[in-house]
């Protein structure tokens, strides 16, 4: 058995056609048909199913397509560690956070850190509009953001990680903190903690707006600078506040409320800039694809199930 085989088997098994095989590989489809049959003879069972109009797998064949997919994976890992030890390849990445990530960021850079330990990490926090600033301007190599706003930027890459419901977030002692809804006009007269609309001002607009949809204006109380002051302050019941909220383990002094008007979630990102040609970049992307493709445990805090 030969890497090129199990090539060959894992672009049939994921398409069920020998000739989108052919086609992905540039060969003819009777190679791929050959090569597939001599795996079969090799392995001593059948891998697939065919007839004129349909392929499918076979349990065994099912079972190799597994199997083959992670032999391919580690193949091509080894190929390019070899390459990255060979080329002395080092530097530095600078990565800029909002602070959301404390669930599954220290695993990643940990599991990136181990794999390339030449190669130096710097951690930046920002708030979001500080940090999408400086990957346009390039300060940054990568950044875990916000979709909301990023889209002003058109050089910036970015790829989904997950969504981030719009929650109000209350003390657990308030009188509405055992809810599992609320509507706008129930807390307008609630005093609210926002970012500071200079550090945020696409933040602090968004809020503003959540608001006068509805004709209300927002009693604003108070504006930080940081994500966690925000929360320091709900948690000492100051006020209450609207915020992109991904926590696992919240504290139990607080309470992440849905509200019952329908607001659009803001996508939770990985982005970089494509004029950025540092090296690294794609390196430590191709490394968190692997990493989303091998947790699957979730990465943002879900809220709880609390009587209405």
């Amino acid at each position: 058995m030969d890497l090129k085989q199990l090539c060959y088997f894992v672009s049939v098994a994921e398409r069920l056609s020998f000739t989108e095989a052919a086609a992905e590989h540039f060969v003819a489809q009777s190679a791929i048909s050959k090569q597939i049959s001599n795996l079969e003879e090799l392995i001593g069972v059948q891998l697939f199913i065919r007839n004129r109009r349909t392929v499918q797998l076979t349990n065994a064949g099912t079972q190799l397509l597994k199997d083959a997919k992670g032999v391919i994976a580690h193949y091509e890992e080894a190929i390019s560690n070899a390459r990255l030890r060979g080329s002395g390849l080092s530097g530095s990445i600078k990565i800029g956070y909002l602070g959301l990530e404390k669930l599954f960021l220290p695993r990643l850079i940990n599991q990136f850190s181990k794999k390339y330990p030449e190669i130096n990490i710097e951690l930046i926090q920002y708030t979001r509009d500080s940090l999408n600033a400086s990957l346009k301007l390039g300060e940054i190599d990568i950044g875990f953001t916000l979709s909301l706003s990023i889209e002003k930027f058109p050089e910036i890459i970015s790829r989904k990680i997950s969504n981030i419901p719009i929650t109000v977030v209350m003390n657990s002692e308030h009188p509405l903190a055992n809810h599992r809804r609320v509507s706008i006009t129930s807390i307008a007269s609630e005093p609210i903690i926002v970012i500071n609309q200079e550090v945020s001002p696409d933040g602090f607009k968004h809020i503003s707006e959540l608001f006068i949809k509805y004709g209300i204006s927002p009693n604003i109380i108070q504006e930080c600078s940081h994500f966690e002051t925000v929360l320091l302050m709900v948690e000492a019941g100051i006020g209450i506040s609207i915020l992109p909220v991904a926590m696992v383990n919240p504290p139990p002094t607080l309470r992440f409320i849905e509200l019952e008007e329908k607001i659009e979630e803001i996508d939770f990102i990985i982005a970089w800039n494509k004029n950025n040609h540092n090296p690294l970049i794609s390196l430590f992307t191709k490394e968190f694809e692997s990493f989303m493709n091998t947790h699957e445990d979730g990465l943002f805090f879900k809220n709880k199930e609390s009587t209405p």
